[in-house]
């Protein structure tokens, strides 16, 4: 059949090069496949055995000379939800992002696994990959990982970058994180009403709901991403719905423990004995103020808020994250 159709088109082009003919009988798939993207040039991916499970990980140019900095995503997300924030710093720095546990391309979780196992499944990542005190970067979930690490191992780290963690409890909350939710906030009450599909990513469900949420189409989340998020780069939209339909999280209420135990971070802040960043994402005066009483007379925590962004502010405004990232490096780390 290939050939005939060769024939075919040779026939009617005779003056039609074999390179050019190659182009045209390939050129109507490049232009209306609709699959996710792949990872950016001179990026490569692979496993690593660790805590029971594969991990899987994505490495940026490789910089092997450069300080090196292992990011940790948030709950639903994947490593390379990370990807335009790594690409403003990969020059300067050797950088892993994690697919951790139920996420990604990593291993589920396991019927033994508990609020100390994410944790541990970055440790074991940094001893298995042999990386000397590297920095530590987390959002969200990733950000209470990052911190449980520095204070409970305070001699692997050589500094800690959270996004948007939880700092501060409002009263009667009974120490509970208040955020994230428990549905990712891709969803409209107008759209609810507006849209023939409704579309919704949950963190947490049962295995019908979670793997319903696997099969919409990359495209239907693409669009959903841009209604929601029109702040945010394509390509960010682009890799948050690839991790929504990767998403393989917490099928039992076991599992889900050990994702939402893996956010006590109860007493964390004071034990961290490096450098630290935190970046909190715009709040009320009293939101802001109870997070910057949070952390006064702990001489290693820096915090910021950053104007105008949300939960995922490295994705609201990339610029203010890098720029206060790199600030706090140089006048800190290096």
């Amino acid at each position: 059949m290939k050939n005939t159709i060769s024939l075919s088109i040779r026939k009617r082009l005779p003056c039609v090069g074999i390179l050019t003919l190659v182009l045209l009988l390939t050129l109507p798939l490049r232009v209306f496949a609709a699959d996710p993207p792949g990872i950016p040039d001179g990026w490569s991916q692979n496993y690593t055995y660790v805590n029971g499970i594969r991990v899987h990980y994505y490495q940026a140019l490789p910089a092997p000379d450069k300080p090196v900095i292992v990011m940790v995503h948030g709950v639903t997300d994947n490593g390379l939800c990370w990807t335009t924030l790594s690409l403003e710093l990969q020059k300067d720095y050797n950088i892993y992002m994690l697919d951790t546990r139920g996420h990604g391309l990593s291993d589920p979780f396991t019927s033994s696994d508990d609020g100390q196992t994410l944790v541990k499944d970055v440790v074991g990542f940094v001893e298995a990959m042999n990386l000397k005190n590297p920095i530590l970067m987390g959002h969200s979930m990733g950000a209470a990982t990052v911190m449980r690490i520095g204070a409970k191992y305070p001699d692997l780290a050589k500094a800690i970058v959270m996004l948007d963690p939880f700092v501060s409890r409002p009263t009667g909350s009974g120490g509970r994180p208040t955020n994230p939710p428990a549905r990712d906030t891709h969803e409209s009450s107008k759209e609810k009403e507006t849209e023939p599909k409704k579309i919704s990513v949950n963190m947490f469900g049962d295995p019908e709901t979670l793997v319903k949420q696997n099969n919409y189409s990359f495209d239907e989340l693409v669009e959903l991403g841009k209604k929601q998020s029109p702040k945010w780069d394509l390509m960010d939209i682009q890799y948050w719905a690839l991790s929504k339909k990767q998403y393989h999280g917490a099928y039992t209420a076991e599992q889900q423990q050990a994702m939402s135990g893996t956010m006590r971070t109860e007493g964390a802040l004071a034990k961290i004995a490096v450098p630290s960043l935190i970046l909190k994402a715009d709040a009320s005066p009293e939101a802001k103020e109870a997070n910057e009483t949070a952390v006064v007379g702990l001489d290693k925590i820096k915090l910021l808020h950053l104007e105008g962004t949300g939960h995922n502010l490295h994705h609201d405004d990339l610029e203010a994250t890098v720029r206060e990232i790199k600030r706090f490096f140089s006048e800190t780390v290096f």
